[in-house]
């Protein structure tokens, strides 16, 4: 999962999709939760703690991250309605820990939480966070996604994209050019899928390095070859 830096304050918002742009040009046109590229007027401005239960954080932009529709649907009926204090302590997010070594992405578009994360209390907090955006379920096992009406299956897409950087990737090692790299940026982009690009390309730093800079991702989660620096802070991953 792509670790981002969100807007911690900003303008005064009538309405919190007036953030939108700010937003995404803070942090692209992705969902922080399925890294999935989304075109911008199918994002949506989600509240990290619910607006219904934190009313006084509507318009708070340290609240706001960006979201698919779908994620942002899966989250709230995840959350409920119900005030949660301890959300951001109890749980992994994009915004507060290098959330891009919680968890390992495999061929089949699986995703799990990283044997690299040791700490009990850490691995829960990251799984947490895999079940609250549905991250590891599909429409075809999980009746909740036909509840909430949920058509797509993130797992497909997430298998097509490590197909296509794989591909990317061997033409790549064949042509390790400036114009190559770009043409590989330009279709990362389009595809989206932080965590599954920087994985296949793990042993090209100039590479990463791009992608951590196309995506937007928190550039502080990472050293100067590109390899994840963890935790981002006290108690966090």
């Amino acid at each position: 999962m792509r670790p981002v830096k969100n807007i911690k304050t900003g303008h005064q918002l009538n309405k919190h999709g007036d953030a939108k742009p700010d937003l995404i040009n803070a942090m692209g046109e992705y969902c922080v939760y399925c890294e999935r590229h989304v075109e911008a007027v199918n994002l949506d401005v989600e509240h990290v703690k619910p607006q219904k239960a934190h009313g006084k954080l509507s318009l708070t932009w340290a609240n706001f991250l960006l979201a698919c529709k779908s994620c942002n649907t899966y989250k709230r009926h995840y959350q409920g309605a119900e005030r949660q204090p301890k959300i951001l302590s109890t749980q992994a997010w994009p915004h507060l820990d290098n959330t891009y070594v919680a968890y390992d992405y495999d061929q089949h578009g699986r995703v799990t939480v990283s044997a690299t994360v040791n700490a009990p209390v850490l691995r829960e907090m990251a799984a947490r966070t895999l079940h609250m955006a549905g991250l590891d379920q599909t429409p075809a096992v999980d009746v909740a996604y036909k509840k909430l009406g949920l058509i797509f299956d993130i797992t497909s897409r997430r298998e097509r994209a490590w197909k296509i950087a794989n591909l990317a990737l061997q033409a790549y090692e064949q042509n390790a050019t400036d114009i190559q790299r770009m043409s590989i940026l330009n279709q990362a982009e389009s595809v989206g899928f932080f965590s599954i690009w920087m994985h296949i390309f793990s042993g090209h730093a100039l590479v990463k390095q791009s992608l951590i800079t196309r995506f937007k991702a928190c550039a502080a989660c990472f050293d100067l070859h590109s390899n994840p620096l963890a935790p981002r802070g006290p108690g966090r991953i």
